[in-house]
């Protein structure tokens, strides 16, 4: 039976227990492509989904791994993609898939691939995939956020909250963002917010109505949940939007439907990878566009490359909040 090497997930364990061994060939789906990994981005899911509190479990032994960039290795004869395609791809291990990105190969969805621009790198399309691409989705699609309206983005010196801030202000809107420590909050501050907020040291509710007046929000983009949430949704002021990313304080809030009656505010889910069948064309479009951005200097993605043996290493710094921008593994 052919075999790859791949970090593996046994059992519903930590991710401290993935072991670096041999998993079995993949089988080619349909509408599905088996990528040679060059690199894949670490997320904070992928601790979720080795410890079993993802939305999805899959069958173990699992690979875990969302995002890849490499080389396309198998494809259908119908597919639009051939061997050899350099392309970025979610992984299918999202959706219950076994064969994630912390490997030499991996599975991808065809719809939620695209072709790579031979003038970005491998790290560089793995940094950007899903972090851009979604809040893209978020602000452009869900919020549609209009010039000139106020962001706050709350940690936004992740991966995803920069790439929030940088979009939010490419679509001319002004941006608040709330950090969780001062080198934090100077990384963040050379992307141009007017305003950067230790939400740790300083009290968030009371500097922005100070700065702003009451309730002066109108899209709110959240991925932590928790405390972070509550404050932050008692900012938004009529038919003000809140995002909701994720939840990596691991804290779901409950909302009280009556407040969001009075005060005219909608809550706006994203789940950027749904529209892999609801609407992937608009998803190409709109990745194309963000490869665009990236050529013409217009987004800065900021990463740090790492070598495969440091998976385990990094995704626990990931966990402790003790990394800034992306983490993309190289092979």
């Amino acid at each position: 039976m052919k075999e790859y090497k791949a970090w593996i997930q046994e059992s519903v364990s930590p991710f401290t227990n993935l072991k670096f061994a041999s998993m079995d060939y993949p089988q080619l789906g349909d509408k599905e492509l088996i990528i040679e990994t060059k690199a894949a981005t670490l997320n904070f899911a992928d601790i979720l989904l080795s410890s079993g509190m993802y939305q999805s479990n899959p069958k173990h032994p699992f690979v875990p791994g969302f995002e890849v960039a490499g080389y396309v290795k198998e494809c259908s004869p119908e597919s639009n993609f051939s061997e050899g395609d350099r392309v970025v791809a979610a992984t299918t291990v999202f959706r219950s898939g076994r064969h994630g990105s912390f490997g030499e190969l991996c599975v991808a969805s065809e719809n939620l691939a695209y072709k790579l621009p031979d003038n970005i790198s491998f790290e560089v399309g793995a940094a950007i995939l899903m972090s851009y691409l979604t809040s893209d989705f978020a602000l452009h699609r869900r919020a549609q956020l209009k010039p000139n309206e106020l962001v706050l983005v709350n940690a936004a010196a992740g991966g995803v909250g920069l790439s929030a801030v940088q979009l939010a202000k490419i679509f001319g809107a002004r941006v608040i963002a709330a950090v969780g420590s001062e080198e934090k909050k100077q990384l963040v501050k050379q992307f141009g917010p007017e305003l950067v907020i230790n939400y740790q040291t300083e009290d968030i509710k009371k500097i922005i109505e100070n700065k702003y007046g009451k309730r002066p929000v109108n899209v709110f983009y959240d991925q932590v949940g928790g405390e972070a949430y509550e404050q932050g949704i008692k900012l938004l002021g009529s038919e003000g939007r809140a995002l909701i990313v994720g939840f990596a304080s691991g804290n779901i809030p409950s909302q009280t439907l009556s407040y969001l009656l009075v005060k005219n505010i909608s809550i706006m889910g994203v789940f950027m990878i749904s529209f892999e069948n609801d609407d992937r064309d608009y998803l190409k479009k709109r990745m194309e566009l963000i490869f665009d951005l990236y050529i013409n200097q217009q987004i800065e993605p900021i990463y740090k490359t790492i070598k495969f043996d440091e998976v385990i290493t990094y995704l626990d710094l990931i966990g402790s909040r003790n990394t800034v921008g992306r983490i993309v593994a190289l092979r």
